[in-house]
């Protein structure tokens, strides 16, 4: 009821409201899972939630004093049979919904008749109301719940709302409007657009000026009155449910696919045919399976959207918890992964935020404004793509990691070395190890390190990695590299001695054969080549993996361009093979760990190519 009040009326809820609320969904989530597994008794909280949503409900009745609570399983005696009643509907205003129109909305009117078994199918009236904000402003909207004899003949899982009448304004077409209930069936939603009443006085006058005969003017009224209450026909998409293992078992199947049509492309048997009609026939396998391939992986994307909106409660409690007052910013919602990872990466960045809020951003208001910041911690989650990876990053405008701490703590646990030379990056990444902390007082959220190894090994798990970067006074930032798919990739096939590997095609940016001039060497064995106005270090990937070999000389070689998070570099490789699409495979736990290789491919000739990881080359 309270929500109810803040909806309809012009007062504003202010934050212990919303922590009523928010407490309130947890305490029902609670209350449902005791009653799924048959337990016995309320759930922690239930009282002091109940008393805390009655003085809201007082305080909005304007009554002065509150009763005692008293836990009760009876929600019609905690609230009174009159919530029950069935409520009068008030009246649409359509003429005054016009004024509230922007300069290119139209005005939509939507009915729904949802049948009684909507909540089995997976649905409510509210998930429509949540999806029509997608792509229009509810500016309106009523219905009747009928009056309930008795709890006992109440069914919670039929639905008894009749009718939902739904008054909305939107730039878009009728047709974005009906996907929104694109699951529906035709009968349980109607969509009308709403003419402003000097638009149906120009339609009558214009009739009138006609003058048809009798049996026309008959004709039109009945035209225009048809029309009039006719709903708007709208496309409507069909959609299918698909038991997720399917489209798993599908995947999978695509990826041998792919494995079977390198095979046909590699055969020396077929190649020595040459045949065109064979050749073009394989061409055509060629661009068909890369297709299907590209239509099988658009079904595992999904926005990371649902994941991000979860981390906002996340961020208020510990907000709460730790009395600091922050503010979540969230960047690249749409953007789309893999359905497999949304799963591995909940738990992680709900940790990460904690750690950015607890121990990243400062310990006070005051402490910040010494720093010359704003009161307000900012702590910001973003995803985008960058080559072929997805990059999810939370930063915070904190105080930084202490890396002489870092460092002092790792030396004092025996995690290094005092003669080991590390970079920045080395010694914040110390971070993620097993326990490892900087925090002078641990608190039940977080402390900075403390868990961060869960985090790295969950993000392992699904062949991403985590690197932090920090600056002392000005905050961290955690980047979560995940790759785009977990099965199949876009690579360039490239030769080094007898040996072939494979390089993510997103990461290159080109390749070139440079002149004898244009190689430079520093200190005696660093290697820079000159590509226009940039000086690029060479990587020799006999020499990063320990393969040994012949050493030749850059500009008797082909360098590959990448760019990785660091920066942009030249990879040395004998010959550039060609272009492939390839299926991801693990190379097992033994090699999980291996510097440099992120995966292997089974290749045409049945032979196995390792997968390059630009990430960590240089």
């Amino acid at each position: 009821m309270s929500l109810i009040f803040f909806r309809s009326s012009d007062e504003a809820p202010t934050s212990q409201h919303v922590d009523v609320f928010l407490e309130g969904v947890t305490v029902i989530k609670a209350t449902l899972l005791y009653e799924v597994e048959e337990k016995a008794g309320i759930p922690e909280g239930y009282a002091i939630c109940l008393e805390n949503i009655r003085q809201i409900l007082l305080h909005v009745e304007g009554k002065a004093e509150a009763p005692v609570a008293t836990a009760s399983k009876d929600l019609a005696q905690e609230f009174d049979n009159d919530v029950f009643e069935a409520p009068a509907v008030p009246a649409v205003d359509e003429a005054a919904l016009f004024k509230t129109l922007g300069e290119n909305e139209k005005l939509f009117k939507i009915v729904l008749t949802l049948d009684v078994d909507i909540y089995l199918r997976g649905f409510d009236h509210f998930l429509f109301f949540k999806n029509l904000l997608h792509v229009s402003r509810i500016v309106a909207s009523s219905w009747s719940v009928p009056a309930c004899e008795s709890l006992e003949a109440f069914e919670a899982d039929r639905n008894v709302i009749k009718e939902v009448v739904i008054y909305c304004a939107s730039e878009k077409m009728v047709e974005d409007i009906a996907d929104v209930f694109a699951f529906l069936e035709e009968e349980e939603f109607a969509i009308s657009l709403v003419m402003p009443a000097q638009k149906k006085d120009v339609v009558a006058e214009t009739l009138a000026q006609t003058k048809p005969s009798l049996e026309e003017k008959t004709e039109v009224k009945e035209s225009v009155k048809e029309e009039k209450n006719k709903p708007i026909a709208a496309q409507t998409k069909s959609f299918l449910k698909i038991d997720s293992l399917k489209l798993d078992e599908l995947f999978d199947s695509i990826g041998e696919l792919v494995i079977a049509q390198n095979y046909l492309g590699e055969n020396d048997k077929i190649k020595a045919i040459r045949d065109a009609e064979v050749t073009k026939t394989i061409e055509n396998l060629s661009k068909i399976t890369k297709l299907i391939q590209n239509r099988v992986m658009s079904l595992r994307m999904i926005p990371i959207r649902d994941t991000f909106e979860k981390m906002k409660r996340v961020a208020r409690d510990s907000s709460k918890k730790v009395n600091k007052p922050i503010r979540l910013v969230l960047e690249g919602e749409e953007t789309e992964i893999d359905k497999t990872m949304v799963e591995a990466l909940s738990d992680p960045l709900i940790h990460i935020i904690r750690n950015s809020i607890d121990h990243g951003i400062e310990a006070s208001p005051a402490d910040r404004i010494k720093a010359g910041k704003e009161e307000e911690g900012v702590v910001t989650l973003s995803a985008y793509h960058r080559g072929g990876n997805i990059i999810i990053e939370v930063r915070d405008d904190g105080r930084g990691i202490n890396k002489q701490k870092v460092y002092q703590k790792a030396l004092e646990r025996g995690i290094i070395n005092a003669n080991d030379e590390l970079s920045d990056a080395q010694i914040y990444n110390l971070i993620m190890q097993p326990g490892f902390s900087t925090a002078d007082v641990i608190s039940d959220i977080s402390g900075r390190g403390v868990g961060l190894d869960v985090v790295r090994n969950a993000i392992e798990g699904v062949r991403g990695k985590v690197d932090v970067v920090s600056s002392e006074g000005l905050g961290s930032t955690f980047s979560i590299v995940l790759p785009l798919t977990l099965a199949i990739i876009d690579g360039m096939i490239v030769r080094l001695g007898d040996k072939i590997f494979i390089i993510p095609t997103l990461s290159i940016l080109e390749s070139f054969r440079p002149s004898q001039e244009n190689v430079h060497i520093a200190g005696g064995k660093e290697e820079f080549v000159q590509l226009r106005t940039e000086l690029l270090p060479i990587v020799r990937l006999n020499k990063t993996l320990e393969l040994g070999g012949e050493m030749p000389h850059p500009w008797e070689s082909t360098l590959v361009c990448i760019e990785n998070q660091k920066g942009k570099f030249a990879l040395l490789v004998d010959e550039l093979v060609g272009r492939q699409q390839v299926v991801i495979k693990t190379l097992g736990e033994f090699f999980a760990q291996t510097e440099g290789v992120s995966g292997g491919a089974v290749m045409g000739n049945g032979e196995v190519a390792l997968i390059l990881n630009v990430e960590e080359l240089y």
